[in-house]
């Protein structure tokens, strides 16, 4: 028989990891150690998380200490007064996570395991055919989930097309609680009665109806179940096994890294930096999606986004001496217009508009010399060079 106090030690576990967003972040963490396979992983995982979360990878606070309101030491040079505000800029779209505190509560630790990352890189995911609905549906509800919603375009439709479809009659015992976990559902048809037992008392229950989703926690690591789920009526599920989501994450991150790579390889005030150094930008890039007809930046603004086009066309204006604005050029898939605000808060040279839909890689000025650091010196003298592809700056 489980101890009595497994049932509330794994909710309070799970309302945490799902309060502070660690899953989110265990997967990028893990992403980046199966890429770059450090002989040190620990100082890898320090350094990855000073240069991403520099505000909260500092001394950790207990929760005995009181916070004040004093702003965080900045290390940057005080030279850069264009930069003053830019202060409320973050790295990444990802509420920033507070790291976990280790807390011994003299209670059983639950388990926690994971497969071998070299299996399941070796496993094939399979592609389950599904209609036009049924995508829109799942899509819809994985957009929605905080585990799922910071995927690309890509990986949503790469995680939709892995998942398969289950059918239980009421009364089925969908997961138990206790047992151990390898799938997230999403509920395609019916309803499902989920509770939780604490001594054998019911103390917490919930149902879920068409669109909702369960078992997050599984996707991550085999977790026992932290409640009990039975099928209400008959009911068919959308399911996605751990290896499977683990797969994809692998796969199309390394693709995606390498494509974005190539991209700034192209670039010509960034050709001094090591093929690591172009990584470490390469992570740091935003996808941003953009409509038929919007200015993405406009002549004389002042800039502090470069921008790389993914997907699409867009047209760059300028306006002469007259005021009379014609067109300079247009843009496609790889090229890339900004890149001087990387460094400066020169004003656009031209206004860049959206010629159907587009999607860019951007990264901030912030971001850029949180990731960088003192590179962003080197940089800044390659300028002087960099005249002679002056016209083409934007």
């Amino acid at each position: 028989m489980a101890d009595p106090g497994t049932a509330d030690v794994q909710a309070e576990l799970q309302d945490y990891l799902n309060s502070k967003n660690i899953n989110t972040l265990f997967i990028q963490i893990v992403e980046s150690l199966l890429i770059e396979k450090p002989d040190n992983p620990i100082g890898f995982i320090v350094e990855y998380l000073r240069k991403k979360y520099p505000d909260q990878a500092g001394p950790a606070v207990t929760s005995s200490e009181k916070t004040t309101d004093a702003p965080p030491e900045d290390d940057e040079d005080a030279d850069s007064d264009e930069d003053e505000d830019d202060d409320d800029d973050y790295v990444g779209d990802m509420d920033d996570p507070e790291p976990p505190k280790i807390v011994n509560r003299g209670q059983r630790r639950v388990s926690v395991c994971a497969e071998s990352p070299s299996e399941s890189m070796n496993t094939q995911v399979k592609v389950v055919p599904k209609s036009d609905e049924e995508t829109a549906r799942i899509l819809e509800i994985l957009k929605k989930n905080v585990l799922f919603k910071h995927l690309d375009s890509e990986q949503m439709n790469t995680v939709k097309d892995a998942m398969t479809m289950v059918k239980y009659a009421e009364g089925d015992c969908i997961i138990k609680q206790g047992d151990d976990g390898d799938n997230f559902y999403v509920l395609d048809d019916g309803a499902v009665h989920c509770s939780v037992k604490k001594e054998e008392e019911v103390v917490f229950q919930m149902d879920y109806g068409v669109g909702d989703s369960f078992g997050e926690l599984a996707i991550m690591y085999n977790a026992p179940r932290a409640a009990t789920c039975e099928a209400s009526t008959a009911c068919s599920l959308w399911a996605l096994d751990r290896v499977s989501f683990k797969v994809i994450l692998m796969k199309t991150t390394i693709s995606k890294r390498n494509i974005y790579k190539g991209f700034l390889q192209q670039v010509p005030i960034l050709a001094q930096l090591t093929e690591y150094e172009i990584l470490t930008i390469a992570d740091a890039l935003q996808e941003e999606s953009f409509s038929d007809g919007e200015v993405i930046c406009k002549q004389g603004d002042t800039g502090d986004t470069f921008y790389i086009i993914k997907e699409g066309t867009a047209v760059c204006t300028q306006k002469d001496s007259s005021g009379a604005e014609g067109e300079v050029a247009r843009l496609s898939n790889g090229a890339y217009f900004g890149e001087i605000a990387l460094l400066t808060s020169k004003p656009r040279q031209a206004t860049v508009s959206v010629v159907g839909d587009l999607k860019c890689l951007t990264l901030d000025r912030k971001t850029f010399k949180r990731v960088m650091g003192p590179l962003q010196d080197i940089l800044m003298r390659n300028l002087e060079q960099y005249n002679k592809f002056q016209a083409a700056n934007i």
